[in-house]
This record gives C-alpha cells, structure tokens and sequence, in this order.
C-alpha cells in the first residue's frame, strides 16, 4: 500500500510539472503571437471570384452570334 501511494504521488508531481512547462511554453507562444505582424494582408478571401475585365452576373461571357450590326 506504501509502495502504490509512492507511486501515485510521483506520478502526480510528474504531471504537476509537465502541467507547469506546458503553461510556461504556452505563455510564450501567446507573446510571440501578439507581438509578431500579420503577414500577407492583402488579399481577403471574402471578395469572390475575379475574371480580370469585365464581371457577368451569372459567371458565363456572352457567346459569339455571328452577328456583325453594322
């Protein structure tokens, strides 16, 4: 019975300090976020599709009906 709660409070002091190095490692990681620039910010993925000239409503060009009015 000693030998079992020796074990357990080892294995509880174990995880007390991988919780601490944890916390520590997560602290630091919020600092390097907070202070380091967003990078990229000029393209927003929320603009929608892009066809360069001119936009058509539906997506599709008009097609070619071989009229030429002169």
């Amino acid at each position: 019975m000693i030998n079992s709660m020796r074990q357990q409070s080892n294995k509880i002091a174990a995880l007390e300090k991988d919780n601490e190095e944890r916390k520590a490692k997560e602290v630091v990681q919020q600092q390097v976020e907070d202070t380091s620039p967003i990078i990229n910010t000029g393209l927003l993925l929320t603009a929608g599709p892009s066809y360069g000239g001119q936009s058509y409503s539906n997506g599709i060009a008009p097609q070619n009906t071989g009229y030429r009015g002169f």
